[in-house]
């Protein structure tokens, strides 16, 4: 256990060792083969993570650059915003629940992983969603736009909802893609 001022920034590694980082307002690398990482309370900063096939949690992150590549690792995100947030994953299953904040680039891509995307109603986001040979759907209605491919009905989709605030991206060879609207 380490404590820091909240500004300081950090680089971590770890094998196996589970890894928390939490309440900071500095840039955050952290690597790990297999070790647990959670990132909580976090803003302001970057947050870089590369893990072989550790699970991936991050949690109340806002107003940061969160750039994220894991091999097989399983990637959560809850209440995650900021300019940019991306999430490359070979074969782990990318989950992200918010509301895509104000205004911010979200990449989401994986080979063989799913993709599961929770906005709420009043989300205001432009996507463009396929998987080549996995099943896309989309919970939302969205006012379709023209796209750079074909937007098959059940393998791709491309539109807006509300103002289209947020670019959402969400790209998959194989693994199945859904943009949830939540409940509430």
């Amino acid at each position: 256990e380490i404590q820091v001022p909240a500004g300081s920034d950090l680089t971590l590694q770890s094998e196996t060792g589970p890894i928390h980082v939490e309440k900071l307002r500095g840039d955050v690398t952290i690597e790990g083969s297999n070790a647990p990482i959670d990132v909580v309370d976090c803003a302001d900063g970057h947050v870089h993570v590369k893990t072989l096939d550790g699970a991936v949690n991050l949690t109340n992150i806002h107003n940061g650059h969160v750039e994220i590549v894991s091999m097989g690792g399983d990637v959560t995100m809850n209440a995650v915003s900021g300019p940019l947030v991306k999430v490359n994953s070979n074969s782990g299953k990318i989950q992200y629940d918010g509301d895509f904040g104000a205004e911010g680039d979200y990449d989401f891509s994986s080979h063989t992983g799913n993709i599961e995307a929770i906005a709420p109603a009043y989300a205001s986001i432009d996507v463009l969603a396929r998987s080549s040979n996995g099943p896309v759907q989309s919970d939302f209605s969205l006012e379709p736009k023209h796209t750079p491919f074909v937007a098959a009905v059940g393998s791709a989709f491309a539109g807006t909802w509300n103002k289209a605030a947020s670019s959402v991206s969400l790209f998959s060879f194989s693994g199945r893609i859904h943009l949830k609207k939540r409940q509430n």
